[in-house]
């Protein structure tokens, strides 16, 4: 059996931490290892994770250079085959989770991911996102696959790079579409709901957006700048109004009304 590493990563965020404390400690499957990374917090986070040290492998709190600088530190504590992160606030979906997971692991498998439960309590928003089995690259232009969905085996980290530490956002973004379609990692999907993720920080933060968006553009650059124009055309295609042409198209009844439409407007146009 494959084991597995949990590493969670928090700053300033006690009352986040509590509640992935509840999730990760309530699981079923004791046999992980659980290994935390605290960016020196002021907020009582350290007392918190001092209190519960009996079911910690792994903690240290002293300042970093961000998110990815954390996870890259705990990546490299981590002894597990595979590591997840479950972050400060984020959810396994039910106690049972690792254990699912552990049971789906194969020798071969390098990244196992499944789907994530979103809630923004501040539009009420709550839905699942549903990940596809075949990632092609067009889904990577505006999706990715949520971390806290994703277990990837962690020697790849050695093999192709650990985060990048320069980006704010992207750096799991990256290291997925280089690992998927540069170095050809095997990925596959299971059949579960693995975390509950908290999204209302970002969708609802405008410049955390367009840091998303400028950090994805460095990584396309990058790589692959052959694609720069392919990715414009399948960009402008995924818009509202491009999948509302989509739909007529499909759609009988819908190209009858648009041809009478413009049947009208020809008629009343000057012949010329």
């Amino acid at each position: 059996m494959k084991s597995i590493s949990v590493i969670t990563i928090n700053y300033n965020n006690r009352s986040g931490l509590e509640k992935t404390f509840a999730s990760v400690f309530s699981q079923t499957k004791k046999d992980f290892e659980y290994i935390v990374i605290d960016g020196g917090s002021s907020d009582g986070s350290e007392d918190l994770i001092e209190n519960h040290l009996s079911e910690i492998n792994y903690f240290v709190s002293e300042k970093d250079n961000g998110i990815y600088h954390a996870m890259n530190k705990g990546i490299r504590a981590s002894t597990g085959d595979f590591v997840i992160f479950m972050n400060s606030g984020d959810l396994f979906s039910d106690n049972s989770q690792i254990e699912t997971i552990c049971n789906e692991l194969k020798n071969d498998d390098e990244i196992v991911y499944g789907d994530v439960r979103l809630l923004n309590k501040i539009t009420n928003y709550d839905a699942i996102q549903k990940h596809p089995k075949v990632l092609s690259f067009k889904y990577f232009y505006n999706q990715t696959i949520c971390h806290q969905a994703c277990i990837i085996k962690r020697s790849l980290f050695e093999f192709i790079f650990y985060y990048n530490e320069a980006y704010k956002i992207a750096s799991d973004w990256e290291f997925l579409i280089v690992a998927i379609f540069i170095n050809n990692v095997k990925y596959r999907k299971i059949a579960s709901t693995i975390a509950i993720f908290d999204c209302g920080g970002i969708s609802t933060n405008g410049h955390l957006k367009l840091v998303a968006k400028q950090e994805r553009e460095q990584v396309l650059n990058k790589y692959f700048s052959l694609f720069k124009d392919d990715y414009a055309v399948l960009a402008s295609h995924s818009s509202v109004r491009s999948q509302n042409l989509l739909l007529i198209q499909k759609s009988k009844f819908f190209r009858g009304i648009v041809s009478a439409v413009f049947f009208m407007i020809l008629k009343f146009l000057p012949k010329k």
